[in-house]
């Protein structure tokens, strides 16, 4: 039986915010003077065909890419000035990312990669860890958690992926195509714990292709060309 413990982090009451910003790669522009404002506690889909800019949307978000142009902050700070101490805070405290690759690391277990970044955040006490089994037995990897990255399926290491954002509990999830390798039964089971984790008060943010599974946001953003259109 699920039970939510008390999430141990952090409580803010501003918002992410985009500002114009421009990528491109190779003199192709991929986001042409996206802005984008998402209020504290919002769960938000971002839609759009393949090549459209999505991902390059989220990373340029998390922190991963840098953009051309534009500024992105995070509860009034520019994540451009962040010190290398600050953006690891960030990436182990603030933000949880699910990556559409899942970037498993092939040396650490399932559950070594479940925990790392609350082992980086020094955040490894047993309300975490009893929290990592509720989590794991949601998405039903509980009994591959000693296994490696390469012993688990594609639709395993999703799911691991998106155990390692959540386990620590971060203020905002961001999830890229969050249930491409699952089955429908699967796909339903992990928005139905990204609503709940939602509704104690953690934002989230995914792209998806699909309709379904951008219902279970409160809010869809579509991206066209590398501009937001509606």
């Amino acid at each position: 039986m699920w039970r939510a413990i008390a999430p141990s982090r952090h409580i803010y009451s501003s918002m992410i915010k985009l500002e114009n910003i421009e990528k491109s790669y190779n003199g192709e522009p991929v986001l042409r003077g996206v802005s984008l404002e998402i209020a504290d506690g919002e769960f938000i889909s971002v839609m759009g065909e393949s090549g459209s800019g999505k991902s390059t949307l989220l990373g340029v978000l998390g922190g991963f890419i840098p953009p051309d142009g534009g500024t992105v902050l995070w509860n009034g700070e520019n994540i451009a000035d962040f010190s290398e101490a600050r953006t690891a805070q960030f990436r182990c405290r603030d933000m949880g990312f699910v990556f559409q690759s899942f970037r498993l690391i092939s040396t650490l277990t399932a559950r070594e990669n479940i925990m790392l970044p609350a082992m980086v955040a020094g955040n490894c006490g047993r309300d975490m860890q009893d929290y990592m089994r509720q989590i794991c037995e949601r998405l039903k990897i509980e009994s591959m958690l000693d296994k490696y990255p390469e012993k688990l399926s594609g639709g395993q290491r999703q799911r691991t992926a998106i155990a390692r954002a959540l386990c620590f509990r971060p203020h905002t999830i961001v999830l890229d195509e969050p249930t491409g390798a699952l089955d429908s039964a699967m796909q339903q089971r992990v928005m139905q714990l990204l609503r709940e984790v939602n509704a104690d008060g953690t934002t989230i943010i995914q792209v998806t292709h699909s309709a379904a599974m951008a219902e279970c946001g409160g809010r869809t953003v579509r991206i066209k060309d590398g501009v937001i259109c509606g």
